[in-house]
């Protein structure tokens, strides 16, 4: 065969696989057997008369010695690979010794450093680089002008927001994810595989159906929530992808209480639904959502037209840990034929802690569960979990085939069905591998009790703060969470915004001085200081030292504040 045969039969090949038509369900067997029907009629005989590799690679040999390439062309190398893989793993290993270091000293160093002038204008105006420096130089911006500056939730008293400290387990998984730089939105490969695995995991533990409950692995918990709300809402009009809210001139509502995550607000705006279809239900004193204020709602939509889709119950708000009666919730739900999804970001994980698992009675109940990894788990940012009652419907709600994106039985596109065709994004990292690798090796138990150290540390830290007459511990202390207000008598005379200001001023004190990171939170329209727990390198000796650090600054500033007023 002729160099000019050889290609003529690869492009005549090319205009065959053109005229396959690809099934729209991929998830059929009618539709494998029409894709292997064509493959064997149209696909294979093209196939067998293309010659051999070795033929074909002789060709292009000989095609591309004929042809004298530029000199600007023949000086580049399409690698980005080292030219000096020795030096370049000598610096790979200083890195990770950099990075273990960064850990084991976490307590050596302050809570949160402020980024220096000269340092944010580094970070903030460099010009687009042209040309490349080496990797020694670049990893030595890391160590100075990044690393030291993080976001700071690696530090025992960290405890200002729902944020996981990190584990060295995550930092090797994370290394080989970036090392296999994987897509898990389709094909057959270890990554789909891992992520099955988890989400296996996942529904074992919270009790979801074997026969038809799934999910996928996603950034977090918010879109998790998208993803989910998408799901609810094409249950309530299935006709929804085709012709769009418009058409269907009908208004949809949810219900969730007033200590709901701002994430199902967006959910809600980015599926078209506006923040006017989100009932925002009282709560009682517990901060629980009022179950007889949700029927009256939902009765009250109904005789106005409208179409209740979904209640929202919560497991762990960000606010006070609070736990909506999710079992009550599921039985109004089904009694009103209405979506049930559960925001459990980082609570739903008290399923590890035998004494306070009864929290969470009911969640099984649930259609859908959204929530993270990153957080109690402490997995390197970011991974979450979609969490379905019935994984038929995230297909319904997501599955678009292509005729570019086949899944087939066997060869490297096969392992179907694929995420990609469960969600949003094609293109997905291997978030699993992280997930997959920190539960193997702490195991739930030793997870379990990490969680339950902090929430008994919450306990430890509200009752040292009682001690004191000047504080107002928040109560409950149901989870993990501690909320208190500062009112010195100092103030008496203060109205209560000023007394807000103080609190507020005190958590930028301890935060600057890098001490600890707390966060505020508005409870009975009145700020408090906010201590979250998440963190597994907290002892009670960092308790002690924050709480005599709080003392000693009110102390400071009601003297400054003295001698201001003196003078």
């Amino acid at each position: 065969m002729t160099q000019i045969d050889q290609i003529t039969t690869y492009n005549t090949f090319e205009q065959t696989l053109n005229q396959v038509t690809w099934p729209m369900n991929l998830f059929s067997d009618e539709s494998h057997d029409q894709m292997f029907d064509q493959q064997n009629s149209i696909v294979f005989p093209h196939l067998y008369r293309i010659p051999h590799i070795n033929e074909v690679t002789s060709v292009y040999d000989n095609i591309n010695t004929s042809v004298t390439p530029t000199q600007d062309v023949s000086s580049m190398s399409a690698s980005l690979d080292p030219t000096d893989w020795s030096a370049a793993r000598a610096e790979a290993h200083k890195m990770l010794d950099v990075s273990l270091d960064f850990l084991e000293n976490a307590r050596d160093r302050p809570a949160w450093v402020p980024i220096p002038t000269d340092v944010r204008h580094r970070l903030l105006h460099e010009n687009l680089p042209e040309h490349g420096k080496p990797i020694t130089e670049v990893c030595k911006d890391i160590v100075g002008d990044v690393l030291p500056y993080s976001g700071g939730n690696t530090h025992p008293r960290f405890w200002g927001w729902v944020h996981g400290s990190g584990t060295v387990g995550g930092v090797i998984a994370e290394m080989m994810t970036a090392s296999m730089n994987s897509n898990v939105g389709l094909c057959s490969h270890s990554g789909v595989l891992i992520e099955r695995q988890v989400i296996e995991w996942m529904r074992q533990l919270f009790e979801f159906p074997s026969e038809t409950a799934g999910g996928l692995i996603v950034s977090g918990t918010s879109m998790a929530a998208v993803i989910c709300l998408a799901v609810a809402r094409y249950n309530a009009l299935n006709k929804v992808r085709q012709e769009g809210l418009v058409k269907l001139s009908v208004q949809l509502v949810a219900y969730a209480s007033t200590q709901t995550h701002v994430c199902i607000v967006k959910a809600l705006e980015l599926l078209g639904l506006g923040t006017q279809a989100l009932r925002l239900v009282p709560v009682d004193d517990q901060y629980r959502m009022n179950i007889q204020a949700l029927k009256n709602m939902i009765e009250e939509d109904r005789q106005q037209g409208l179409i209740p889709f979904c209640i929202v119950g919560n497991a762990g708000t960000v606010s006070t840990g609070a736990f909506d009666n999710l079992s009550e919730l599921a039985t109004v739900a089904k009694e009103n034929n209405i979506w049930f999804h559960v925001d459990g970001a980082f609570g739903s994980f008290v399923a590890l802690d035998p004494t306070r698992r009864h929290l969470i009675h009911g969640l099984s109940e649930a259609d859908s569960l959204a929530f993270d990894f990153h957080k109690w788990l402490h997995v390197p940012y970011a991974a979450g979990c979609v969490l379905l009652r019935q994984i038929s419907t995230l297909h319904a709600t997501f599955s678009s085939p292509r005729n570019y994106l086949v899944s087939t039985r066997r060869g490297f596109a096969s392992d179907n069905p694929w995420f990609c065709e469960m969600g949003i994004e094609l293109s997905r990292p291997c978030r699993a591998l992280k997930v997959w690798f920190t539960i193997k090796e702490h195991g739930i138990v030793r997870l379990g009790q990490s969680i339950a150290a902090n929430c008994n540390q919450a306990n430890y830290l509200a009752n040292l703060l009682s001690k004191y007459d000047f504080i107002r511990v928040f109560t409950p202390v149901s989870l993990n969470i501690v909320n208190f207000r500062l009112e010195p008598r100092e103030l008496n005379d203060a109205d209560p915004e000023t007394i807000d200001i103080f609190n507020d001023e005190l958590v930028n004190d301890l935060q600057e001085q890098g001490i600890a990171i707390p966060s505020t939170s508005r409870l009975n329209d009145r700020l408090h200081i906010r201590i979250c727990i998440t963190n597994h390198r907290s002892t009670l000796a960092d308790f002690d030292l924050f709480v005599n650090a709080v003392i000693h600054l009110c102390q400071t500033r009601i003297a400054s504040r003295n001698n201001r007023i003196d003078i």
